[in-house]
């Protein structure tokens, strides 16, 4: 016999502390003698204080043994009194329960594996012994704890029932290295890590398991299921035709027969191709489409099988629109231009004559040749040879025959190497230190750009009226500008619809690593890594992430269940099944609720034979009645 709650010496120092005060009370004499008299005409009332009297001997002394046997009993109860010896057997167990995308496809008999894995976990904690403890933990792509390690095995079984399968793929390897820290650091003594589920892995997840430990044990579940799927879906442009959308698309057939099966496209509900895969067994085909819009809408992949799992027969995109930018040019020989400007078909030119300038809202850029607007100009501008005196960045002075070098270090002179391109004539402007200088001349810079709210280039001469006009540098040139004025432009966007999980961004050998940003869908930054060009990050959760890589941008949206490729079949040293769930039942029984009865009968009976009105009862012993008479007497 033991007290589970209360230590022994906590129990007598609250035992003490209690019957010491109710002890006091019986010992307190407060009451005033009752004196029958003919009258109170000769009475008269005492300025004397009432004079507290302490009693030497207890009147009721049944009434303080009643109540300090119900004390007894309701510290008893607090202090939880058990039958039988401490428990020292108890263990500590760690239960991983498979919550994989795998789960959530359909057994052999018609239920969702995920349903066997609940019924084979709720089998076990019902075999342990009710002292020992268990940690329910979710085993996907990271181990989550949904328990601490918990006795009340109905709090274990709404919590198993609860549990419902991810998108992500099982990561074995990662939940027992979580187990095994569990059980080191938080068990009291520790017990078994049960692992139960299908266990398919990824390949590489597979390779990386580490050594399994020796109080392994697998509830298996059978698992034969035939399935095909979408792996992946990519949309991008092409890049001789930004009207064109690329459709690629990835399926796999995952069982062990071959098989052929329909893949349609949808854009907003209307067919856009159709093709039959014939699938190998246990393996991957891709396959292209075309399509031209420039309309945003939703574009859907899917595939017409028939099996188990048909969380990856469909994967969806939205396409957005194909906006185009206004620049505008005011020129009086536009056909120097045009060749220039007119390359990209996702910015509308627009030509007209300098006499019919007008303020444009709509414009993003605005491109004036060799003449001053009557207004100023509240769109980004790229002034070309402007007048001196009302030039927006001043001129310092004109220089004649002079030679042409490019500022390769800033980003507006990307690409730009011709050597020694001589000029007749230009002007030279007057650079404030936050201008960016592209090109200067002897004397101070000929090409310069002006940051700000409103952006502003401006040329001290014409390029295609000097010897640049042959020069594959000219058109790198108004390129750069007007993709620093306008990146939108030339921004380059792939959109792919994956699963979740780590992601892999192949990179181009000329990316720019200060301008890699990579932004889940809430705009909150998720952390990467980049090793020999390849970019890695984790969505651990199904949404839109955007990795921003300059004037590319890839758009990932995690949305397909992460089949895993390969089955993880445990050693035969590994102990299986429900055979020799260790641990014997706990002999120490919990009697605090017949403690608590009998306190508070214990304080019922004290009650009924000295409180009120007691001589009324017929059932009162005449011992309690005098004591209580006397009592009633004294007060």
């Amino acid at each position: 016999m033991f007290l589970f709650n209360l230590t022994a010496a906590e129990f007598l120092a609250l035992f003490t502390a209690v019957s010491s005060f109710v002890v006091m009370l019986y010992l307190l004499d407060r009451s005033r003698r009752r004196h029958v008299v003919a009258t109170l005409r000769f009475w008269r009332q005492s300025d004397l204080p009432s004079r507290r009297k302490h009693r030497r001997k207890i009147q009721q002394p049944w009434s303080l043994i009643l109540q300090l046997l119900a004390i007894l009993m309701l510290l008893l109860a607090i202090g939880q009194l058990r039958i039988g010896s401490p428990d020292r057997a108890s263990r500590d167990h760690v239960l991983l329960l498979d919550a994989s995308a795998w789960m959530g496809a359909g057994g052999p008999n018609g239920r969702p594996l995920i349903a066997d894995a609940r019924a084979a976990a709720l089998r076990y904690i019902r075999a342990l012994p009710s002292a020992d403890r268990v940690m329910l933990v979710r085993a996907d792509a990271l181990a989550t704890p949904i328990t601490g390690f918990e006795t009340n095995r109905q709090t274990l079984a709404a919590a198993i029932q609860a549990l419902e399968p991810g998108t992500a793929a099982l990561n074995l390897g990662q939940g027992l290295d979580f187990a095994s820290q569990a059980l080191r650091l938080e068990a009291r003594r520790p017990g078994e890590i049960v692992f139960a589920g299908v266990g398919r892995m990824a390949r590489e997840a597979l390779g990386e398991l580490p050594p399994l430990p020796a109080n392994l044990r697998v509830l298996p579940i059978t698992a034969g299921v035939e399935n095909c799927g979408i792996r992946k879906l990519t949309l991008r442009r092409a890049p001789a035709d930004p009207d064109l959308w690329e459709i690629y698309v990835t399926a796999r057939n995952y069982g062990r027969t071959p098989r052929t099966v329909p893949l349609y496209v949808l854009f907003g509900g209307a067919p856009v191709g159709t093709r039959n895969l014939s699938l190998p067994p246990a393996s991957d085909i891709s396959t292209t489409f075309q399509f031209r819009t420039k309309a945003a809408g939703w574009l859907e992949a899917r595939l017409d099988s028939v099996d188990r799992l048909p969380a990856d027969n469909t994967a969806t995109l939205e396409l957005p629109a194909q906006e185009s930018r206004r620049v505008v040019v005011y020129s009086s020989e536009p056909g120097l231009l045009r060749p220039v400007l007119s390359a990209n078909r996702r910015v509308e030119m627009i030509f007209a004559k300098p006499s019919d300038y007008k303020p444009d809202p709509k414009a993003a850029i605005v491109i004036l040749d060799r003449f001053r607007p009557p207004v100023p100009v509240a769109e980004n501008s790229i002034w070309i040879e402007p007048p001196a005196a009302s030039s927006p960045i001043s001129v310092r002075t004109q220089a004649r025959d002079v030679v042409l070098r490019w500022r390769s270090e800033q980003i507006l002179a990307a690409g730009l190497h011709t050597k020694d391109a001589r000029i007749e004539s230009t002007e030279v402007f007057s650079a404030s230190p936050d201008d960016i200088v592209i090109g200067d001349v002897e004397g101070g810079p000929a090409i310069l750009a002006r940051p700000g709210k409103v952006k502003t280039a401006v040329f001290g001469f014409h390029p295609m009226r000097s010897s640049l006009r042959y020069e594959l540098a000219t058109p790198l040139l108004f390129a750069n500008v007007l993709k620093w004025m306008a990146p939108e432009i030339f921004l380059r966007v792939e959109l792919q619809a994956g699963s979740v999980g780590t992601v892999t961004v192949p990179l181009e050998s000329d990316y720019d690593p200060s301008q890699v940003r990579v932004v889940s869908e809430s705009g909150a930054a998720l952390p990467f890594t980049i090793r020999d060009r390849v970019l890695r990050f984790f969505g651990g959760t199904p949404g839109i992430v955007r990795v921003h890589l300059g004037d590319r941008e890839l758009v990932y949206s995690l949305s397909l269940p992460d089949i895993a490729d390969s089955a993880w079949e445990p050693p035969k040293t590994v102990r299986a099944g429900f055979a020799s769930i260790g641990g014997f039942e706990s002999a120490a029984r919990d009697i605090w609720q017949w403690l608590a009865l009998t306190g508070a009968f214990f304080l019922i009976a004290e009650w009924f034979f000295f409180g009120r009105n007691t001589q009324d009862r017929p059932f009162v012993p005449k011992l309690f009645k005098r004591q209580a008479s006397g009592r009633r007497k004294a007060s």
